[in-house]
């Protein structure tokens, strides 16, 4: 009799382990689904316009309109009382704090911030460093390096059906910028001009 009851439970137990492995590799292909979907979410997005609310690292608010041509360029305007305008293009960052302030430009060179809505965009150009997936939301994190602790990239998307809810960025000197993006619309094409500060 015990030598049955412990042959039953050991075949629970292989069981019981052999669907936990299914389980994992199920959760994996899933994973690997929604990646893809991800980059061909920002493949197919196009020129799009929207709003965005940015937190910084010490809890300032600020809100606003954002552009983007789906080929690498993004323009964010901020509202009033903010008069700051910043661009991303070809790999600079472009910033005006004022209108009638200098432009400081910086170069994007190993930032994730570089490829980000470019029809270049693919997540082989990342390390991917973490996925984690809770309910109807997840959250990716992307790095140009495996071993670097700045210039990381966390975006937020829906899931299983990937649609751009925030991304959180810590930059050079670890500080780190949250961006909740809504009301993303598709918009007739935009100018190149569109994405110069002058």
């Amino acid at each position: 009799m015990n030598i049955i009851k412990t042959v039953f439970i050991i075949l629970i137990i292989l069981i019981s382990l052999t669907m936990n492995s299914q389980s994992k590799e199920l959760d994996h292909i899933h994973d690997n689904q929604w990646l893809v979907s991800l980059e061909k979410y920002f493949f197919n997005l196009g020129n799009v316009k929207g709003e965005f609310t940015q937190i910084d690292q010490i809890g300032n608010i600020t809100r606003g309109t954002f552009y983007s041509n789906g080929k690498g360029s993004i323009r964010f305007e901020y509202s009033t009382p903010s008069e700051m305008l910043i661009i991303i293009n070809k790999g600079i960052f472009a910033i005006k704090e004022k209108r009638d302030s200098k432009v400081n430009y910086y170069s994007l060179e190993d930032s994730p911030l570089a490829n980000l809505l470019s029809k270049n965009l693919t997540l082989d150009n990342f390390h991917i460093n973490s996925l984690e997936i809770e309910g109807r939301v997840a959250t990716i994190e992307l790095r140009t390096k495996k071993s670097s602790l700045r210039n990381s990239i966390f975006i937020t998307a829906d899931y299983p059906q990937p649609v751009l809810r925030q991304w959180k960025i810590i930059d050079t000197q670890k500080k780190e910028t949250t961006v909740f993006f809504s009301k993303i619309k598709s918009v007739n094409s935009i100018l190149d001009s569109f994405f110069q500060i002058k």
